[in-house]
């Protein structure tokens, strides 16, 4: 099942409102990017055999992004209670699950370690966190490591700064905090890991050239920094 037309656009509206607020890494675009790998992803799933409430992907897909903690404010509604407030008008039925899948899609969550069943089961789940880790990395996810080191004024590549390899939920929480670490450093902290990350078959075989694209770059600007070309 797909969603009306009306109900779509007005979802839309509602996420276009709401990363207006964020920096070109986290727009409109991205949310865009992300639904329509999703969905892609999903139907996948189906031709595999699996079952997959299409609608559930794409109302989560197109909410992934809302609340999100590097941009929320104290103070301002989270995330689910921003989903459930526009669902309730409709009278979704499945608010609450398009709630915990928006909850549960950020690296930051899956590096806290928090494991339920449902999380561990939920097929449209895995679906719209892999199309999120999928537009972390390749060529859109270097320009956007770029675009949000500028917003948060982060240097690109310092080299006197080591990266923390392997950083644990309370790093990431503490460099969040205090706005440090530089852009080459973030490839080697998150990005460089997603590909492990993925859950979904056809993901993981999309997110090899991906990664590929990633080393190389990373390459490239140690290379062009040591002056060794």
């Amino acid at each position: 099942m797909s969603l009306n037309s009306s109900f779509r656009k007005e979802a839309e509206d509602l996420v276009k409102e709401q990363m207006a607020a964020y920096d070109p890494s986290h727009d409109w675009l991205h949310v865009d990017r992300v639904r329509r790998q999703a969905l892609k992803i999903a139907r996948e799933e189906v031709s595999q055999g699996k079952t997959v409430d299409i609608e559930l992907v794409e109302l989560a897909a197109l909410f992934h992004d809302i609340g999100d903690a590097k941009f929320h404010k104290e103070g301002q509604p989270t995330g689910r209670e921003v989903v459930m407030t526009f669902l309730s008008r409709f009278n979704y039925e499945k608010a609450d699950l398009v709630a915990s899948i928006v909850e549960n899609v950020s690296f930051r969550k899956e590096l806290a370690g928090i494991r339920n069943d449902w999380a561990e089961s939920c097929i449209e789940l895995h679906i719209v966190q892999d199309a999120d880790k999928l537009d972390a990395i390749g060529a859109f996810g270097i320009m956007r490591c770029a675009s949000y080191s500028g917003y948060k004024n982060r240097p690109l590549y310092d080299p006197a700064e080591e990266a923390q390899l392997n950083i644990t939920y309370e790093q990431y929480q503490a460099q969040t905090k205090a706005n440090t670490g530089c852009a080459i450093n973030h490839f080697h902290e998150k990005l460089f890991r997603l590909k492990d990350m993925m859950k979904t078959p056809a993901a993981i075989k999309m997110a090899q050239k991906r990664h590929d694209v990633m080393m190389e770059f990373v390459k490239q600007i140690e290379e062009e920094y040591s002056m060794d070309e």
